[in-house]
């Protein structure tokens, strides 16, 4: 009643209280049959003013009817120019109106003006288009009115002469409202084909969609806007029933490349193979080859590598006796990339070199890039650190010289080399960087998401929880905001880790098992890896020693099937330290030396130092497992990773529980000051448990 009251223009005497108190005032009126709806009270208001009526009743009974009355009363011409501005849409542009301005020789200014004073439409203050004034209408009923009051034929030609001047008049910048364009050349062939266009008109119309849409889509799709390249591929496969198989094919394979981007890993083979019918039928092999590579790399997210392997086997074999292609340079890269996941190194080196004489052949630097990148990987996992580099930073060369893109991949395959395989933080603190900064100048998310839950971890090693926060909210915020489901393996072991600091140990297991299984899934092996050894660390603090070595025993298992040497070490000693715990000593003994076996064949600065772990917790003689523990505590800090050093001190302390309860106190009291200071006070009061226990 005080918003009806207030809109109404005040007089003086027996007429303002007749409104506002009298028995039949039309204020309680118009505020009980607008249903407490704000703009139906409004148009109320705005109708009985331009009637010069205070007769509600009189008024329409639903705010559609009343916004459709309102604008049957206009002048023709102000109604003419609201329904071209409605097919614009919500919001329009002072220059698409110019058409139906000359058609019907009116002022567009002087309209505009009119139709803003009556509160119609009003002006923004920022345009999407330079140099042009951009409108709104004052609600989205008005506008959705204006547009159903034009026959289906009239809309469907200004949708065409809207998309037009969106193009015109963006110009350059044609990449920016291509989404915009593309909307407008599909509602237009939907409504000629609603309206009965000809034959020819409507194939034309459908054609100037169809390049619209896919245009919009490709552009989507560079920006890795995965949910909008979807949608507008979707769109233009819809469009028609009879459109060229040759445009299907190509169109459904960018729309399964898409699919496969945000998880939709059924999808994207359903319909990659399709395509991989017709294209046999046209007898192209590359791509159907090309097409076997992609269903292969598909197969392999979903973890069938079996079948995943078969389908790069038949591209490679189609395509290996005939010319040098960059296809098959793709096949060999990616097949080489599989054997080295599942631990087949030599397999790995033999299709690398095949790509990189391929590639070189070709003159593909990028291609030699991602070649030097496997053989970096195989070198790092089979310990030969000097030649991991030397092809990891060959690869980083290649990559800057021909792909800002590829050297992200380059970068960050670099720098997780330096960190976990050489302890190179500081080094691979700078690759991340630098990769994230190109990552974001070229809209590289999925690389993004990867590289923030990378930078997370190094922060775990240092302690920096501010860090690691950031971190981790910025990668699980891209990976869920794009729908990249497969990414949100890193985020979620980030997460695990900081409700592992937290002392929830219920959360961060459920983290860190759902990060597992998505690095299973994806066929992130390394991933998959260290979401179980977090897992094992997070039983382990909350006493169930039984279901950590159960967590560390499937971690070898990966270890073992992707050749994961260097993890292998860190896991068989933290086997070691557990069984300690658990009082199995000739067990954990054993398990200890083969970690001091397998490390001492690779140089791995981390590995060293958890087998010196190892060997501190299970050494017989208190004075040597004391003094191996303090090796291997000051190993951990030497390396820059406190929160490993302090938890020799917990191992330590609670070991020495049962045999000399005194001094597992002063270590585990010792313990909790360093957690404290590290920024990690359930930690800490966790290591006080074990003393008052």
């Amino acid at each position: 009643r005080e918003l009806v009251a207030a809109l109404l223009p005040g007089s003086n005497g027996a007429s303002q209280d007749r409104r506002v108190n009298g028995d039949g005032d039309v204020v309680p009126q118009v505020a009980e049959r607008s249903g407490g709806n704000p703009l139906f009270a409004e148009e109320m208001v705005n109708r009985l003013l331009e009637e010069e009526t205070a007769d509600a009743e009189a008024l329409p009974r639903t705010v559609q009817s009343l916004l459709a009355a309102r604008l049957d009363s206009l002048d023709r011409l102000e109604r003419r120019l609201l329904q071209s501005a409605s097919v614009v849409g919500q919001t329009f542009w002072e220059g698409a109106l110019a058409t139906t301005a000359s058609e019907e020789g009116l002022d567009l200014g002087r309209t505009l003006a009119n139709l803003e004073e009556k509160d119609l439409l009003v002006p923004s203050a920022v345009s999407r288009l330079a140099g042009e004034q951009e409108y709104a209408f004052k609600h989205v009923l008005i506008r959705d009115v204006a547009y159903s009051m034009l026959p289906k034929s009239v809309r469907c030609r200004k949708h065409v002469e809207v998309a037009e001047f969106i193009r015109e008049r963006a110009g350059e910048r044609s990449d920016g409202v291509i989404g915009l364009v593309a909307e407008h050349f599909a509602r237009a062939a939907a409504l000629g084909y609603e309206a009965g266009l000809d034959s020819d008109s409507l194939s034309e119309l459908q054609a100037q969609a169809l390049e619209a849409l896919e245009a919009a889509g490709d552009a989507a799709a560079v920006l890795y806007s995965n949910a909008e390249a979807f949608d507008r591929y979707t769109a233009a496969l819809e469009l028609s029933d009879s459109l060229d198989p040759a445009v299907v094919a190509r169109i459904g394979e960018k729309q399964g490349d898409v699919a496969l981007r945000v998880g939709r890993v059924d999808s994207a083979v359903a319909v990659w193979e399709r395509c991989l019918a017709y294209h046999r039928e046209q007898e192209d092999l590359a791509r159907v080859a090309d097409l076997h590579r992609k269903i292969g790399a598909a197969l392999w997210h979903k973890g069938e590598r079996r079948a995943s392997i078969d389908n790069y086997q038949r591209g490679i074999d189609l395509l290996k006796d005939g010319p040098p292609c960059i296809e098959l340079v793709r096949l060999y890269e990616e097949a080489a990339s599989l054997y080295m996941h599942t631990g087949d190194n030599m397999l790995a080196i033999y299709a690398s070199e095949k790509a990189l004489r391929l590639a070189e052949r070709l003159d593909e630097a990028r291609a030699a890039s991602r070649a030097h990148g496997i053989f970096g990987r195989v070198f790092g996992r089979i310990g030969d650190s000097e030649k991991a580099r030397e092809n990891l930073e060959r690869s980083v060369a290649l990559a800057r010289e021909s792909d800002r893109a590829e050297a992200v991949r380059a970068l960050l395959t670099l720098g997780y080399h330096l960190e976990v395989s050489e302890a190179d933080y500081e080094g691979a603190a700078a690759a991340y960087r630098e990769a994230l900064e190109i990552a974001q100048e070229v809209g590289d998310l999925p690389s993004q998401v990867e590289l923030h839950a990378s930078l997370g971890q190094l922060a775990v090693d240092s302690a920096d929880w501010e860090e690691v926060e950031r971190a981790t909210d910025e990668s699980a915020r891209l990976a869920e905001r794009e729908g990249l489901h497969g990414k949100l393996c890193f985020p979620d072991l980030m997460r695990g880790v900081l409700a592992w600091r937290d002392g929830d140990w219920d959360e961060a297991a459920r983290y860190f098992r759902r990060a597992h299984e998505l690095g299973e899934q994806v066929g992130r092996s390394e991933v998959a890896f260290s979401a179980l050894h977090w897992l094992a660390i997070t039983l382990r603090e909350s006493g169930d020693l039984a279901g950590a070595e159960t967590e560390l025993s499937r971690a070898l298992d990966i270890c073992e099937r992707a050749g994961l040497i260097a993890q292998s070490v860190e896991a068989i000693s933290a086997r070691a330290v557990v069984l300690a715990l658990s009082g199995r000593t000739e067990q954990a003994s054993a398990s200890a030396e083969e970690a001091e076996r397998l490390a001492g064949r690779l140089h791995y600065p981390v590995g060293e130092a958890a087998m010196a772990e190892a060997a501190g917790a299970t050494a017989e003689d208190p004075d040597e497992a004391a003094n191996r523990m303090e090796q291997a505590r000051a190993k951990w800090v030497e390396l820059g990773r406190p929160l490993d050093a302090a938890r020799c001190l917990t191992v330590r302390g609670r070991l020495l529980v049962d045999s000399a309860p005194e001094a597992a106190g002063e270590v585990l009291d010792e313990a909790a000051a360093e957690y404290e200071r590290l920024g990690a006070p359930a930690l800490a009061s966790r290591a006080r448990e074990v003393v008052r226990a």
